[in-house]
C-alpha cells in the first residue's frame, strides 16, 4: 500500500529527500493504556518533495513576513504521527499541528487566514484490490479550507486533480429514503 499526503509547512523546504529518523512510540492515555512505556525507538522513513513556496505579509514573532511550503509527503513506514513528527524534526512543522508544531505560528496563521486546522491532507492511496488483485488508486480532493488557502497562496492549478470535489446529481436509487410523510 502506498499513501500520499499534501501538507503546508512553515518555512521554505527545497527539493526532495527521505527522512530516516527513528521514532519513540507516542502513547495515548486511553488507546495505549496497556502498552509498554519503555519501548525503544522504531525505524521510520518518510519521503518528501517540495511543490511550491510562498512568502506572505504576516508578522509572526520577530519576522515581518511568514514563509510556507506546499509539500508532498509519503510515509514508507507506519508510525503514529510519523509525518507530523518528521516534518517537526526538520524544523518545518505542519501548519496547525498543536502537538509537534509551533503554537505561536499556528495562532498567527489562524488569525491571518481564518484556517485553524491541521494542514495535512491524505490525497491518494494505492493498493491491490482485495478480491481481484488489480491496482486500485483512490484520490481525495481538497475541502473548502484547502481550496481557499490554495487561492490565497497562488497555488491554484498546481495539482488540478485535487482542486474540486464534484458530486454527481441524485441517482434516484435512494428516492424512497427521502419521501415526506
Amino acid at each position: 500500500m502506498n499513501k500520499q499526503y499534501l501538507a503546508v509547512t512553515r518555512g521554505y523546504l527545497d527539493g526532495e529527500g527521505t527522512i530516516d529518523y527513528a521514532l519513540t512510540p507516542e502513547l495515548d492515555k486511553i488507546a495505549d493504556k496497556f502498552a509498554n512505556p519503555d519501548k525503544k525507538p522504531q525505524p521510520a522513513q518518510s519521503h518528501y518533495q517540495a511543490l511550491a513556496h510562498v512568502e506572505m505579509p504576516v508578522a509572526v514573532g520577530r519576522y515581518p513576513t511568514s514563509r510556507y511550503s506546499l509539500m508532498s509527503l509519503s510515509p514508507q513506514t507506519g508510525r503514529k504521527h510519523q509525518l507530523r513528527r518528521h516534518m517537526a524534526h526538520l524544523r518545518h512543522p505542519i501548519i496547525g499541528d498543536t502537538t509537534h508544531g509551533d503554537l505561536r505560528h499556528n495562532r498567527g496563521f489562524t488569525a491571518a487566514f481564518g484556517c485553524g486546522r491541521l494542514m495535512l491532507h491524505a490525497c491518494r492511496v494505492a493498493l491491490a484490490h482485495p478480491v481481484t488483485g488489480e491496482p486500485l488508486v483512490i484520490d481525495a480532493g481538497w475541502d473548502d479550507s484547502w481550496q481557499q488557502l490554495m487561492d490565497r497562496f497562488g497555488w491554484r492549478g498546481l495539482l488540478p486533480a485535487y482542486e474540486r470535489v464534484e458530486f454527481a446529481g441524485p441517482s434516484g436509487q435512494d428516492k424512497a429514503l427521502y419521501h415526506t410523510m
